[in-house]
Order: structure tokens, then C-alpha cells, then sequence
């Protein structure tokens, strides 16, 4: 590794956390046409953050045991809460839908430690991949991803740096070949009349923990070529205008290439050029403190809104959104949402990670030109 890095923490991308947190948030505030692709693509963004992260903060003597402990209680404090809250606002409402769904009440019926344990994604059954909390669907590929991390990590790690450009792009590659893979599914429709796309098909581009894997790994990727100098003045802006016009474009093609594929080369670009920013130490609007605050606070924000705004619809919505219109019950929502996950953070998530998540310090070694990561992870 040949960079100096210019801090241990890259805090432009912990920034850019919220702000993909807040797509999928105004998502499912406002499950439109126009709003239902930014969700995706902040999923695919967190997707490849999560690889990014991981890889900047691998340890040379770090064991496989050791980083599945720090991921777990990282993981498993927040996504327990919201679950067991998640199953008593259904207990209390009858109601355990995902956006669009609104006829649809079968996912009560479903066990739900499959969606506890985080393995409910790995079939294509819609009472499993929609049941409890909704959102934490991301979370099963996440846990995927985490199991593999040791395994695949020491094989990238010995990739030569030449070679790491190739490799990106045969990781976006296959990020395409998903897409393309998935046009060749038929079958029954995910709820006819609301989302006539094919369930398996859906299930296999969107849901399928090893679909998503590539995403993962275009991260891995781009953290090896920053660690070892590849730190193009970019900024995150080329990105975000990229980014931008592949959700204008996703109305183009089928649903399959909505998911990740035509956003792939500008989440890369965002990602990479947020952090060589950091890398070189300049300074950035992602990576001032209250940005940062709102990204360490992201993770609960992600877990916790959606039952939220489910509660929030069915008591008082209709009549508030009539009242003080769409910008106004938005920044309510968000509001409410922040400050919940902002409880989250401060009394499960940071205590847990502090006195479970990390490692003693004394004697450990760390891979050249690599500082200490923090306590809570950096960026992820």
C-alpha cells in the first residue's frame, strides 16, 4: 500500500451515508415513479460503500472470528430493535405491508425468525422478503457479504495494482450480466395490477443476496486502488451528475437495469472521488461535522423509518399531507425520523459497538500507510 493516507476516518463519505439514507427515506415517504428509482440507487450506493469501507479498514492480523464480531454488533443492536418494534406496530395495526402493497397482509403469517436471523432474501417468497421490517432486506445481502469478507478480501489484496482497473471493470461488468441474466426469468408478477414484474425475476435483480455481490465488490476494489495511490481530483460532483442522469435514464430500460446497472460507473465515481478528496485531506461540504453527524446517525435512520412513516400515514398522514403539503410533512417526517434515529445511535448502537464491536489495541499492527480506523468503523 502506497498512499499516506491523510486521516484514518474518511468523513466525506460518512456524509454522503445521509444523504443515500434520505433517498430511501423520501422513497417510501413518496413511492413514485420518481422517487422509487433514488431508493434503488441508494442501496446500490450503500452496497458499494459498505466494500469500500471494509477493505479501508482491513487489518493485516485481523482474524475472520474478530471481524464478524465488530459486524454483528455494528449490525444486530439496531436491527433488533426495530424488528421486535416493527412486530408490535403490526401486533397493534394489523397492518405489515411494504410500499405498494396495500392489499397484502399475508407476511404476518410467516415465522418471523427468518427475518430476525436476516436469511429471508434467499428464496424468492414474497411472504418471507416482505415480512416484519421491510428494509431490512438489505441487511440479509449485507450479512452475505460479511460472511464472504474474509475469504474474498486476501484474494483482492493479492491482485497487483495494474491489474485492479481490470478488475473494476469486470466487477461492473457483472453487475450487467445480473441485469441481462434476469430478462430471461418469467413467471407470476409480484402483486398483479401494482408491480406486474415477474417475482422471480425481481427477487433474482433485486433481492438475491449474490446478485448484489458485484456491488460489493466494485468497492473492495476502488478501496484497493485508493490505498495504493489512485486519488483523482474528482470531487463528488462528476458523480452525483452521472448519478443523476442514470435516474433519468431508468425510465428506458427495463426494471432489471434500474437496480444497479446504469448506476454502477456513477456510484464508483462518487465514491472514489469522495474519498480521494479525504485521502488528500481537502475539505468538502459531505465531510463538515453536522453532515458527518447525520451519516454516523444513517444506519438507524435506515432501520427506523419505515415503520414511522407506516404509523404515520395510517393515523394522521392523509390529513397532514393535505394541510401543510409535500415539502412541509417531509421535512416533519424527516424531522421525527432524525431525532428517533439520532436515540438509536447514541443509546444502542455507539454503547454496543464501543463495549462489544471493538478490538484492544495494545500490540495490533495495521497494513503500511494505514492509520488506525475508529472505534466505530469509519465511514460504514
Amino acid at each position: 500500500m502506497t498512499v499516506a493516507l491523510a486521516a484514518s476516518r474518511l468523513p466525506s463519505l460518512t456524509g454522503l451515508r445521509f444523504l443515500a439514507a434520505f433517498g430511501v427515506f423520501i422513497g417510501h415517504a413518496y413511492p413514485t415513479a420518481a422517487f422509487i428509482p433514488l431508493a434503488m440507487v441508494s442501496v446500490s450506493f450503500f452496497f458499494v460503500l459498505s466494500g469500500f469501507v471494509l477493505t479501508w479498514s482491513a487489518r493485516e492480523d485481523d482474524t475472520a472470528r474478530a471481524f464478524w464480531r465488530r459486524r454483528f454488533w455494528k449490525v444486530f443492536p439496531n436491527h433488533a430493535v426495530t424488528w421486535a418494534s416493527m412486530l408490535a406496530v403490526i401486533a397493534v395495526t394489523g397492518v405489515a405491508t411494504a410500499p405498494g402493497f396495500a392489499d397484502d397482509d399475508t407476511s404476518q403469517e410467516v415465522p418471523a425468525v427468518a427475518n430476525l436471523l436476516l436469511v429471508h432474501t434467499w428464496l424468492p417468497v414474497r411472504e418471507l422478503i416482505f415480512s416484519v421490517n421491510p428494509v431490512s432486506w438489505s441487511l440479509a445481502a449485507e450479512l452475505a457479504f460479511y460472511l464472504l469478507f474474509p475469504l474474498l478480501f486476501p484474494v483482492v489484496a493479492r491482485v497487483r495494482t495494474a491489474l485492479l482497473p481490470a478488475l473494476l471493470a469486470g466487477m461492473i461488468a457483472l453487475v450487467w450480466l445480473v441485469a441481462l441474466a434476469s430478462m430471461a426469468i418469467t413467471g407470476p408478477p409480484v402483486a398483479e395490477g401494482q408491480l406486474d414484474e415477474p417475482m422471480l425475476r425481481f427477487w433474482f435483480a433485486y433481492y438475491f443476496p449474490l446478485s448484489r455481490l458485484p456491488e460489493f465488490l466494485i468497492g473492495v476494489v476502488l478501496a484497493r486502488m485508493v490505498r495504493d495511490g489512485f486519488t483523482p481530483r474528482l470531487g463528488v460532483l462528476p458523480g452525483v451528475a452521472l448519478t443523476a442522469a442514470a435516474l433519468a435514464a431508468k425510465p428506458l430500460l427495463p426494471m432489471p437495469f434500474s437496480v444497479a446497472a446504469l448506476s454502477a460507473v456513477p456510484i464508483a465515481l462518487t465514491v472514489v472521488g469522495a474519498a480521494s478528496a479525504d485521502v488528500r485531506g481537502v475539505r468538502t461540504a459531505w465531510g463538515a461535522r453536522p453532515m458527518v453527524f447525520l451519516g454516523e446517525i444513517s444506519f438507524a435512520l435506515y432501520l427506523s423509518h419505515y415503520q414511522i412513516i407506516l404509523l404515520f400515514d395510517l393515523y394522521v398522514g392523509g390529513s397532514v399531507r393535505q394541510t401543510i403539503g409535500p415539502a412541509a410533512t417531509v421535512l416533519l417526517l424527516t424531522t421525527v425520523c432524525t431525532l428517533v434515529a439520532w436515540g438509536m445511535f447514541a443509546w444502542i448502537e455507539r454503547p454496543l459497538m464501543r463495549r462489544f464491536g471493538t478490538t484492544p489495541r495494545v500490540g495490533r499492527t495495521r497494513p503500511p500507510g494505514v492509520r488506525e480506523p475508529s472505534r466505530t468503523g469509519g465511514a460504514e
